[in-house]
């Protein structure tokens, strides 16, 4: 029998697939009522946290080179070719999530900036140092073999790769394990500390930060 490729498709594709629009709207701020606008400030505070810090250490943008692995509908992005850079590749193996991305990237007028491709970064061809940053964010929660998965980011990026990275000690990771696992049939992980400093140093960075954000870490490695 032949061996199957490195996949990064662990039961998320078909979880995406059939939740895009939805998964989608958490990061809109208009039109949710009370409840939905409790559910984002509290226990999704770290979406907005992560977003901000992004932005806040891969700078400047101006100019760059973005590699957004599984960027879903663009959240990240289209505010990246926004806020100048140069050009913006975005890979994720759901297709109603990049059709999003692709029409929101047209109506915001950064449609010739950012393309979105239908592709697993564990076998998509990128080539070596082909661009300057690369992110990673909601991504790593779905990976069965993390380490390939930095590697593979690593190894398209010159300057920086920031990723969100989900604790395992957390009051909240036991309901979204039994929620993932058992009623959306979707592989998840979760990361403890060290875990989240093997990954940076698989990839010999020049430096590492590890930034705790509640529910998650967020790790900039520096190339």
């Amino acid at each position: 029998m032949a061996e199957m490729p490195p996949s990064s498709e662990t039961g998320a594709k078909e979880f995406f697939e059939g939740y895009a629009r939805d998964f989608d709207h958490i990061y809109d701020e208009g039109g949710k009522g009370a409840f939905s606008r409790f559910v984002d400030t509290r226990l999704r505070k770290e979406m907005r946290l992560r977003f901000e810090r992004c932005f806040e250490v891969l700078q400047p943008m101006q100019g760059k080179s973005l590699l957004d692995a599984g960027c879903g509908g663009g959240r990240y992005a289209i505010p990246a070719a926004k806020a100048g850079a140069s050009h913006v590749l975005g890979i994720d193996f759901s297709e109603p999530m990049l059709q999003l991305a692709r029409d929101k990237a047209a109506a915001e007028g950064v449609g010739a900036v950012c393309r979105f491709e239908l592709g697993d970064l564990l076998t998509y061809p990128l080539e070596p140092k082909s661009f300057d940053y690369a992110i990673a964010i909601g991504f790593f929660d779905y990976m069965q073999d993390p380490i390939a998965t930095m590697k593979a980011l690593a190894r398209a990026t010159r300057e920086k790769v920031f990723v969100s990275i989900p604790k395992r000690w957390h009051i909240l990771t036991p309901q979204r394990y039994l929620r993932y696992t058992y009623q959306f049939k979707c592989y998840i992980r979760f990361y403890s500390r060290p875990e989240v400093v093997q990954l940076a140093e698989a990839v010999a960075p020049k430096r590492f930060t590890i930034f705790d954000h509640d529910r998650e870490y967020n790790l900039l490695v520096e190339l």
